[in-house]
């Protein structure tokens, strides 16, 4: 799936709706909710803009990006009964992950905490995925976390195993849409890739089973914390 094709598949109305519909991830709530000082959020792959409104509600400073956007005009949206139009559109910018690097303004953040539920595993391949990480540790303050959703190689969404794209250990085919390319580390090579750029992990990284209409997708979910030298 080409950068193009990809967020044509994420930029419909319909989709931004379904994802900004959905409850927020219960481990950020968590977070949220044991640190009422916890500093500016950044959620990555905001979509319908469940996750940045949880924190915004709970008095969090947070912004957010996506690289659809329908995600961001939905996400905006929610923002605005919050914050206002102007704030939304401050808070929640336009940005593909890919070009991550060379677009995000040097004077936002570093964060507290760096929320990725859900977005990294549709980077196309491990030499994109480390290097967005390594990106997310840059802009991860010193003793600040990474909150990680990623879904695994072992998932059978469609009943049958993924297909593995040759030339790649971690990349397969076969969740949904049929030139979906996914990158799908284990939980050992995920904490070694985040070990890499900086980060431990907070507590240990585990896999969830749940159920799908035909089969059965595998989630692995991390918090990783980033070092501090002081």
């Amino acid at each position: 799936m080409t950068r193009e094709v990809r967020n044509a598949f994420w930029n419909r109305a319909e989709m931004a709706e379904r994802m900004g519909n959905r409850p927020p991830d219960h481990r950020l709530v968590a977070l949220l909710d044991e640190d009422a000082n916890l500093g500016p959020i950044l959620d990555v792959g905001c979509a319908g803009g469940r996750n940045v409104v949880a924190a915004l509600e709970r008095g969090h400073d947070a912004v957010a990006f996506d690289a659809a956007d329908a995600m961001v005009e939905a996400t905006r949206a929610r923002v605005a009964t919050l914050v206002g139009d102007a704030e939304a559109e401050r808070r929640v910018q336009r940005l593909d992950l890919l070009d991550l690097g060379g677009s995000w303004p040097a004077s936002v953040g570093p964060f507290p905490l760096v929320v990725a539920l859900g977005v990294l595993q549709d980077l196309p391949d491990e030499e994109a995925f480390r290097r967005v990480l390594a990106q997310l540790a840059a802009l991860t303050a010193p003793g600040g976390r990474l909150l990680v959703a990623n879904f695994g190689a072992d998932s059978q969404p469609q009943g049958v195993p993924l297909r593995p794209v040759k030339g790649h250990e971690h990349v397969y085919l076969g969740f949904g849409e049929e030139d979906r390319r996914m990158t799908l580390p284990d939980v050992a090579t995920l904490d070694g890739w985040a070990r890499d750029v900086g980060f431990v992990t907070d507590v240990p990284t585990e896999v969830v089973r749940a159920e799908t209409e035909a089969g059965f997708r595998t989630t692995l979910n991390a918090l990783y914390r980033l070092h501090d030298p002081r």
